[in-house]
């Protein structure tokens, strides 16, 4: 009977963390809908995701104090009710401002429908079902890049932008309910020792770390003094925090967590999943719109196919770990990924259809491999009274990571163009003889100078973005000596 209700109780878990994945991935699809409804521009609508990241970075740091004051399920449950409450109200904004209000209140609700339900199937399970409990759990997790990208399609053709929202809360009171039901209450144990002045200046470094990543490359980074000002007190504020934190008797994080040599190793291949998690789901789309030409619902099929590799591979990578471990799963999670990142460099304009989209599915399935792993062997010896922290810290350098990622990426894709552009059009002077005798280089409005133009612009985002991938197939080769923190101890 408790084995059943541990099943009900992860089947609700799973579904209030897809609630969270489909948002991210449907958010995206409907940025050019917002954009036209509100009359706005592409600097304004990119704020709908700043905002939202931010203050699910702030959630996820509150969440280990949160817990101690008013319980772990009750911040669960009012979390999933939060988001859901919220999305239903950015559905009915009228204008660009209430909507970027309620996104931020959905951020902060939203921030432990992931970080703690990964803490609730780490405790619900035994050692020995917890890495299929896990599969399980990621297999929510990946709902959203299969589901978002196809449901945000189909919505914005047949309603409108805001029933992206809508979708939100029916499913999200589902989830609630079943949660108060089913879901297992914890002890509060009665606390006063909070680092609050911690958690302020850790927020606000936070905040603006967070806004300089996501608006670095609007701004033309250190060009903007709006940039080097959110930098600078992004960093003072971190100062701050690490002199109140660490002169402090009570600690935001405790220092037990550091401890565990499994636990740290564990956070920093949480940032390195972040890191190369969002990268290709921003990339594809490029590559198949601007250089295949692909139509945007035969994208978001190609895109979803990569989450259904993720979800396949949650029905087997339960028996890996058994037969060989769980650092040798991350590595050949990690190895899948490089293969495929790789194999990409190597794309050229004929590439077929079927090439991109198996490349896809066992991209998927490399994150979902790794991942699963990572997840199991993170917690292997972190007690059971830091695991919510653990989680939310887990969960924050995830978040980070994929904040640098995507600024990374973005900045060398559009780098890389430039350089490239100019570059080849180098070639399109006088002192080329060949060009010369195929164009008429005085009548620069020619049409074959245009053609030629256009195929110059057209390799050059070919280029950039083979370059890209180069780069982001060999970033976890970085990361590569941090697995000594798994070595068992003697």
């Amino acid at each position: 009977m408790v084995e059943k209700k541990n099943i009900f109780t992860l089947c609700f878990i799973c579904l209030a963390t897809s609630l969270f994945t489909i948002d991210m991935g449907i958010i995206t699809i409907s940025f050019s809908e917002i954009e036209n409804f509100f009359s706005t521009t592409k600097s304004v609508t990119s704020w709908v995701l700043t905002v939202f990241s931010i203050s699910s970075a702030i959630g996820i740091i509150s969440l280990g104090f949160m817990s101690k004051l008013f319980g772990r399920k009750k911040i669960y449950t009012l979390g999933i009710l939060g988001f859901s409450f919220f999305s239903g109200l950015c559905g009915l904004s009228n204008s660009i401002e209430q909507l970027l209000i309620c996104r931020f209140f959905q951020g902060y609700f939203g921030s432990g429908l992931i970080a703690l339900s990964q803490a609730f199937v780490i405790d619900i399970f035994s050692k020995e079902n917890r890495s299929k409990a896990i599969s399980a759990w990621t297999f929510g997790l990946l709902a959203g890049p299969v589901v978002g990208p196809l449901l945000g399609g189909y919505l914005i053709e047949y309603f409108n932008w805001r029933f992206i929202f809508f979708i939100n809360l029916p499913l999200g009171l589902f989830a609630f309910f079943g949660l108060s039901y089913f879901l297992k209450g914890d002890k509060i144990i009665p606390t006063t020792n909070i680092n609050y002045l911690s958690f302020i200046f850790l927020s606000i470094s936070v905040a603006c770390f967070q806004i300089f990543l996501d608006r670095g490359e609007l701004e033309d980074w250190f060009q903007s003094e709006f940039i080097i000002f959110l930098i600078a007190l992004s960093f003072i504020a971190l100062v701050f925090f690490i002199l109140t934190n660490f002169n402090s008797k009570v600690s935001l994080f405790s220092y037990s967590l550091f401890k565990d040599n499994y636990f740290a190793g564990g956070i920093v291949f949480a940032f390195l999943f972040g890191f190369i998690l969002i990268p290709p789901f921003i990339l594809i789309p490029i590559y198949l719109t601007e250089i295949q030409k692909f139509p945007i619902y035969f994208v978001g099929f190609i895109l979803s196919l990569s989450g259904l590799g993720g979800m396949i591979a949650t029905l087997f990578t339960s028996k890996i770990i058994l037969y060989i471990g769980n650092v040798k799963t991350m590595l050949l999670g990690l190895f899948i990924y490089i293969a495929a990142n790789l194999e990409i460099v190597y794309w050229n304009s004929d590439i077929s259809t079927n090439q991109i989209i198996i490349n896809s599915l066992y991209r998927g399935i490399s994150i979902s491999t790794y991942y699963v792993a990572l997840a199991n062997i993170t917690y292997t010896t972190l007690p059971n009274n830091l695991r919510t922290e653990g989680a939310s810290l887990f969960q924050f350098l995830r978040t980070i990571g994929t904040g640098v990622s995507i600024a990374i990426f973005i900045t060398l894709l559009n780098r890389y163009y430039l350089i490239n552009f100019e570059d080849l059009r180098s070639y399109l002077d006088y002192s080329n003889i060949g060009l010369s005798q195929y164009t008429n280089i005085d009548n620069f409005l020619s049409n074959d100078k245009i053609i030629i133009l256009q195929e110059i612009q057209y390799q050059s985002k070919v280029k950039s973005f083979l370059s890209d991938f180069f780069v982001l197939s060999l970033s976890p080769l970085i990361f590569l000596p941090f697995f000594m923190f798994f070595k068992k101890k003697n």
